[in-house]
């Protein structure tokens, strides 16, 4: 190996080479965002699942299909709009949206339901012309599974489990596990019994599904949710005893009314916060019931909730002292 003394040229390092700034100023280039394509020139389409009530439809064409249209139908095409047919699989049920220009689309769904979307052409007193059909997909289901884990130290309670979400300041999910630890306790008679309370009917046949749906849609009036703002995401059998509650018993659906029922039913102690601090913006965080699209479930505490231990006797007794 040779021998550098230390004051040999050898050792200094060289200055850097003009090419050092063009490396760097290429560097910078390269970090600087491009802007996405407007449109990828593809024929597709996407159905997503963002959450139990929320669905997701982005679609792309190579080519501009209201061409097709015009070659085909001349002066006619004119009568016909571009829409989104959706379908859900077991129940057969169809409703249909304008399709947006954006090629992307929301649509309030329900939970636990296999869903399809087709893209076509639809004019008033023509037939269907189907341009693309999308995957299949299921929601999830809404509320907490009724299966319990079997080891010991992962077992806990739903009111354990309803107090951990209070904590956290979930409080519309901790209200819908309170009231599913009473539907659990008295053979899903409590929810049917609140319902009865704020509109007068008696529901006969109700899945575990629409039980589900209308603890949440109790726990979102509870949490001062508009009840306008609800009617759309309800199902056709929910939605038909909902608006006739509208009609016919709007100030039930105050939510002071409401947790006053859940008080003299099941024992809910709750502590407000004053609902006048919190707008509607706000609110709708809270809601779960209300919650898909750009929206996030962040945790507020506009109250804490307190619920006994639930058991069928506790429920009969309230019921009694009514």
């Amino acid at each position: 190996m040779p021998f550098f003394s230390p004051v040999s040229s050898e050792q200094f390092v060289a200055p850097p080479t003009p090419q050092t700034a063009v490396v760097s100023d290429k560097l910078a280039a390269l970090s600087t965002d491009e802007p996405l394509p407007e449109a990828y020139q593809v024929d597709r389409i996407r159905l997503l699942a963002q959450s139990p009530r929320k669905l997701h439809l982005y679609w792309e064409f190579a080519r501009d299909p209201f061409e097709t249209l015009r070659r085909a139908f001349g002066a006619q095409a004119a009568r016909y709009t571009l829409v989104v047919r959706l379908i859900a699989i077991e129940t057969g049920e169809v409703s249909w949206h304008e399709a947006a220009p954006s090629r992307s689309q929301w649509f309030n769904v329900q939970p636990d339901e296999a869903y399809r979307a087709e893209l076509g052409f639809y004019a008033r007193g023509r037939a269907f012309i189907r341009l693309f059909s999308s995957n299949v997909v299921r929601t999830p289901r809404a509320g907490v599974a009724r299966t319990a884990a079997v080891a010991e130290e992962f077992h806990v309670s739903p009111e354990e489990f309803a107090r951990v979400l209070d904590e956290a300041g979930y409080a519309s999910d901790a209200l819908e596990v309170s009231l599913e630890a009473a539907d659990m306790a008295t053979h899903d008679e409590a929810t049917r019994a609140i319902a009865e309370m704020l509109g007068g009917a008696h529901f006969t046949e109700m899945s575990e599904g629409n039980l589900a749906e209308l603890r949440s849609l109790l726990a979102a009036l509870a949490l001062g949710m508009n009840a306008d703002d609800l009617t759309g995401m309800l199902s056709p059998p929910l939605a038909e005893w909902f608006g006739r509650v509208q009609r016919e018993h709007s100030e039930m659906l105050r939510a002071a009314h409401v947790l006053e029922i859940l008080r003299s039913t099941l024992g809910i102690q709750t502590s407000l916060i004053g609902f006048d601090e919190f707008d509607e913006e706000a609110m709708r965080r809270v809601a779960r019931f209300v919650v898909g699209a750009s929206r996030v479930n962040m945790p507020r505490r506009p109250f804490h909730i307190w619920m006994p231990s639930m058991t069928a006797g506790i429920f009969q007794r309230m019921k009694s002292e009514r």
